[in-house]
């Protein structure tokens, strides 16, 4: 017999009952009429059903991860298209203008030329032929020009369009294939079993299934927020220098200030995005959870970020000093990570205040602020995403989060969350 699945199953021990049970003198392949050449099965060694299920679920592995790559493939593919098109539009923006401008010269010198060919047709007797003839090609002329213009500007207004078309499109791909990759990511997690821990009870089982859920959910929404400051911040600085620089380039020869304007744009554009991948470096270096206990942690976290950001953080502690479950430490830093965060970036104000209670049965923690307030219920969705995340993380522990605010009332913050064993709050 063996308990897990796959190459990791392992074999307990035998255990000899047949002589108290005359039933399990037969075999299994006698009680399943399998016949008596399987009458017993080596413990030793794995089912060839079992064997056949880590072979399918390998191939499974391997064609999820093949369809991932292929799903980055295609994202990456539409990121460099959209950059191409991009980069081609501006072009293409700089030529129609440049053309319109031409057109509206053009016109004001055919009509005048077209003029001059109608004065001297009504008093030819007082003009040469060489003036007449020369009067008409200048008017042809022109008008040959203007016709030439206006094809162009036509051409260049549908090449704007078809690539905004384009560009749109490439964009919906890309996002698409995003959202694939999440899920793809999400499938992988499940089946190679990120949680390995399996207790015996059922009580246990259950609690262990919703602790790989929290961290897969936990780890999808870090991997997500990530992505999201990555793609808002550097990556989309980048793809403007990449812009800038072939704009550039079409300058080179025209238009020496723009040129250097650009470059200007260019070199305040580097340093904001080594701003951001400075900032998203430090938002990701791992704390220290569980080497002393919980609150040696955050005391050396707000020492940090004092540091880092000038920012004044006023620690209250009220209990004696533990360790918790590392995933409750994990939840409850991470949920004071993003509150400080917020404040920093919008309460308008460089203090904030923290206070941690155990008094046995509920752990309490208050982070406040006396900075700009809001109003909670008209948060939306998008700016909301912290919230949600917070929530989730109280709930899964059957804790509570309530946030008081109001405009120039500054903000409360209030996690609380049970002990293990006591009731789940709310």
């Amino acid at each position: 017999m063996f308990v897990g699945n796959g190459p990791r199953a392992v074999p307990l021990p035998c255990v000899d009952t047949r002589a108290e049970n005359p039933r399990t003198n037969l075999g299994i392949g006698d009680r399943l009429g399998m016949g008596r050449e399987n009458q017993y099965i080596n413990d030793e060694e794995q089912p060839e059903q079992l064997t056949r299920l880590d072979q399918v679920l390998n191939q499974v592995l391997e064609t999820l991860e093949k369809g991932r790559d292929d799903i980055f493939d295609i994202a990456q593919d539409c990121n460099e298209i959209e950059v191409n098109l991009q980069t081609e539009l501006e072009g293409i923006n700089l030529q129609t203008r440049q053309v319109i401008l031409e057109v509206d010269k053009v016109e004001k010198m055919e009509r005048y030329a077209r003029l001059r060919l109608i004065d001297v047709s009504r008093d030819f007797r007082s003009y040469s032929q060489e003036h007449i003839q020369e009067a008409y090609e200048k008017a042809r002329e022109f008008q040959v020009k203007l016709i030439d213009l206006r094809q162009q500007e036509v051409y260049l207004r549908k090449r704007r369009d078809e690539l905004t078309r384009q560009i749109k499109k490439f964009k919906d791909i890309g996002r698409k294939a995003d959202g694939f990759l999440q899920t793809t990511g999400i499938a992988l997690k499940i089946l190679r079993g990120n949680v390995e821990r399996i207790n015996d009870t059922i009580g246990e089982s259950q609690r262990q299934q919703q602790m790989a859920t929290w961290i897969i959910e936990s780890q999808e929404a870090e991997r997500r927020k990530i992505a999201r400051e990555l793609h808002d911040g550097p990556a989309q600085s980048m793809a403007s220098i990449l812009i800038r620089l072939d704009l550039m380039k079409r300058l080179w020869n025209q238009d020496i200030t723009g040129i250097y304007e650009e470059i200007d744009n260019v070199r305040s554009m580097s340093k904001e995005t080594l701003a951001d991948v400075r900032r998203i470096m430090f938002d990701l270096k791992p704390s220290l959870l569980h080497e002393n206990n919980f609150s040696m942690t955050l005391k050396d976290y707000f020492n940090d970020y004092e540091a880092k950001y000038n920012f004044t953080i006023d620690f209250v502690q009220i209990g004696q000093d533990k360790q918790y479950d590392l995933s409750l430490e994990t939840a409850l830093f991470r949920m004071v990570q993003e509150s400080i965060t917020n404040i920093r970036k919008h309460s308008g104000v460089k203090r904030a205040t923290v206070k941690f209670e155990d008094n046995g049965r509920v752990l309490t923690l208050v982070i406040r602020d006396e900075g700009c307030g809001f109003e909670p219920e008209k948060v939306t969705n998008t700016e909301s995403y912290g919230i949600m995340g917070m929530k989730e993380r109280v709930n899964l522990f059957g804790g509570k989060l309530d946030i008081i605010s109001a405009p120039g009332a500054g903000t409360q913050v209030i996690i609380q969350v049970p002990m293990e064993g006591e009731t789940k709050i709310g």
